[in-house]
């Protein structure tokens, strides 16, 4: 029995059992298959899955539906993962369900994940939402996520990440994102490398769906931190001046267009812009003024390049301070972001992090500080724009540094 929230999340967060996909999908149908009363939008994906369901949810709140989004890794605190109307799980309600649950949890070995999946279906049903967005985990086929019928599926693109359990070939990884089309269930998506989408189109004549691609956009303007571009026949704003925003919030205006023109939602041209007015906290966020500082979880080369381009644009003498988990690719992360600026490796806890020795590796004219508060500080008296990037595990305890400082 947990006696206050903080004790239930510690709880939950130190499950980490593995189990195959079938013993959850078990679990799951032992309860009555709860998910199944949701309305469901499931977004997969390498990069963008996490901004592109915050455009998603936040377009169909403006259009007045109650919408439950689940996202993952957290941000501040593990109740941001499972939201309503963009508000954290309920703590009381968090801490109810796992003191009902948790012997049963340990009893059937539940993950973190499992349980987190459980407890949103459970909670969106109490709270009675009109739709929940599902943001993927790892890959699809096998993710926990996978145990939802949703309205449309979205993938976003396809890039070399994780390839220790995805595979080592872009049509590998395809496959492995494609594992979360249903039946008679639609896809859209901004990918473009034939190499995907011919496994795409492949799943798609599998499973009676259709593939619906967005439209490129091949010019936009940022004036006054907001960025500028036509999309259809929409004239599109949004609240940030990453690029890369372009292709998630052009994803969620094609999938809620689609959602329309199935009679599915009501949503108005007002509604929708205003939607796309909404801000993804740790993409390309600006936490800090003067010096200005900007947090981007780019943890990946694909993320890495999207974040120089934003570089880019900013024409600013930049600092920049990175870490990452092990897994990652972090050499060639790490070449891009020289060629920017100077950078300080640092390091965070966490099981799988590498450490800043590790990551700095074959870079003489890369600074080392292990304490990432430290390495903060260091950063920010060299009086430039600070760039904090690299794992968002990472971002998470920086963005808790500058807002609690």
């Amino acid at each position: 029995m947990f006696t206050n929230v903080q004790e239930a999340m510690d709880w939950v967060m130190a499950q980490r059992k593995k189990h195959t996909f079938n013993e959850f999908k078990q679990y799951m149908a032992m309860k009555g298959n709860p998910q199944y009363k949701l309305k469901c939008i499931h977004v997969a994906g390498t990069n963008g899955k996490g901004s592109t369901t915050n455009y998603l949810r936040s377009i169909l709140q403006c259009a007045g539906y109650k919408v439950g989004s689940f996202t993952s890794p957290h941000l501040m605190t593990h109740l941001d993962r499972i939201r309503v109307n963009n508000q954290n799980i309920d703590a009381d309600y968090f801490l109810k369900i796992v003191n009902d649950n948790y012997q049963q949890w340990q009893e059937y070995e539940l993950s973190m994940f499992e349980i987190d999946m459980y407890i949103s279906v459970c909670y969106f049903i109490t709270q009675k939402v009109d739709f929940a967005v599902y943001e993927v985990g790892l890959g699809g086929r096998l993710d926990n996520t996978n145990v939802i019928n949703p309205l449309v599926c979205v993938i976003t693109n396809i890039e070399m990440d994780h390839m220790q359990i995805l595979g080592n070939t872009i049509a590998e990884i395809a496959a492995e994102k494609a594992g979360i089309i249903k039946d008679n269930v639609d896809v859209l998506t901004f990918e473009r490398k034939e190499e995907a989408l011919n496994v795409f189109k492949g799943s798609c004549q599998e499973h009676h769906s259709q593939l619906f691609q967005t439209e490129p956009v091949k010019k936009y303007t940022i004036a006054n931190g907001q960025l500028h571009y036509n999309y259809r026949h929409h004239q599109i704003t949004l609240n940030t001046v990453a690029p890369y925003q372009i292709l998630n919030s052009s994803l969620a205006i094609d999938t809620i267009m689609y959602l329309k023109a199935k009679n599915i939602i009501k949503v108005n041209e007002e509604q929708l812009l205003t939607g796309l007015l909404t801000t993804w906290a740790g993409r390309f966020e600006i936490i800090h003024q003067n010096p200005l500082v900007i947090l981007d979880g780019a943890h990946n080369e694909n993320g890495i390049d999207a974040l120089c381009r934003c570089i880019d644009d900013l024409k600013q003498e930049v600092v920049i301070v990175f870490s990452a988990l092990k897994d990652k690719n972090y050499h060639s992360m790490l070449q891009k972001l020289l060629s920017k600026g100077e950078v300080i490796v640092t390091q965070f806890e966490n099981k799988r992090m590498s450490s800043a020795v590790d990551l700095a590796a074959g870079f003489p004219n890369i600074e080392i500080i292990a304490d990432y508060k430290e390495a903060l500080q260091y950063a920010l008296s060299k009086n430039k724009t600070l760039i904090v990037t690299g794992s968002l595990y990472f971002i998470s305890l920086v963005r808790f540094y500058f807002i609690n400082e």
